[in-house]
C-alpha cells in the first residue's frame, strides 16, 4: 500500500485545520473540514497536483469547519459527507454558528454516515465513529491501517472540545473520548480540528482534561 500523505491548511478566524489526505501516487485527494474558504482549498488541491476530490468529509457542522464546503463542492464536483445526527445542525444557521463567520447558511450533505460505517475512498479506508459531545452528530474518521484518526473538535493536544454550544454535553464528550479514542493503540496519530497533531498515548498520559 502506498504511503499516506497528510497536508494541513489553517483557515478561518478560529484557526481551523483543513486536511488533504491522499496516497502517494494517487490521482485524487480527500478533503476533511474545508474551513471557510472553498476557493482557497480548491487552489490547494490543484497545487498538490490533483484534478479530482474524492470526497469532502465533515467532522461536525460548525461554520468554521463547513463554510467552504459548498464552494468546494461547486468547483470540484465532490460529494459532502457528514454524520446522520448532524443534519439538523448543518441545516440550521443558528445551530451551526455560521453567522459568526460571515453570511449565515444551512445546507444538506450529499451522504449521511452512521456509526462504525466503513468508508473507502482514494485508497483510504475509514471507520466512521460517532463521537457526540462537542455536537450531537460529531464524528471521527479512523484509518486503522495507517494508525491515523481525524477527530475534529472532540479532542485536542492536551485539551478537549467545548460543550457550551447547541447539543453539547460534557458527559457525552467524556464518554466518546474514553470509548472511541482512548481504546485505540497508543501510537495512533490524532489530527484535530485546531492546533497541532498528537497521539492517543500522549493524550492518555498528559491531557489534563482526561484525569
Amino acid at each position: 500500500m502506498a504511503e499516506l500523505k497528510i497536508k494541513r491548511r489553517v483557515l478561518s478566524a478560529c484557526q481551523t485545520n483543513c486536511y488533504y489526505v491522499y496516497r502517494e501516487g494517487a490521482n485524487e485527494v480527500i478533503v476533511i473540514d474545508p474551513g471557510d474558504r472553498g476557493d482557497v482549498v480548491y487552489e490547494d488541491v490543484k497545487q498538490l497536483g490533483f484534478e479530482k476530490v474524492a470526497g469532502i468529509l465533515l467532522t461536525h457542522g460548525h461554520g468554521d469547519h463547513t463554510g467552504g464546503a459548498i464552494e468546494l463542492k461547486s468547483r470540484s464536483g465532490a460529494k459532502i459527507y457528514a454524520f446522520e445526527e448532524e443534519r439538523e445542525i448543518l441545516m440550521d444557521p443558528e445551530k451551526n454558528l455560521s453567522g459568526w463567520f460571515g453570511k449565515a447558511y444551512g445546507f444538506e450533505a450529499d451522504e449521511y454516515l452512521h456509526h462504525r460505517q466503513t468508508l473507502v475512498m482514494a485508497g483510504v479506508t475509514f471507520e466512521v465513529l460517532h463521537t457526540p459531545g462537542h455536537t450531537k452528530g460529531g464524528c471521527c474518521f479512523y484509518d486503522a491501517e495507517d494508525a491515523v484518526m481525524f477527530c475534529g473538535d472532540t479532542i485536542f493536544n492536551c485539551s478537549v472540545g467545548r460543550t457550551d454550544f447547541y447539543s453539547g454535553s460534557m458527559k457525552q464528550l467524556s464518554d466518546s473520548i474514553r470509548e472511541q479514542i482512548m481504546t485505540l493503540p497508543d501510537e495512533t496519530k490524532l489530527y484535530s480540528g485546531h492546533g497541532e497533531k498528537t497521539t492517543v498515548g500522549y493524550e492518555r498520559k498528559y491531557n489534563p482534561c482526561l484525569s
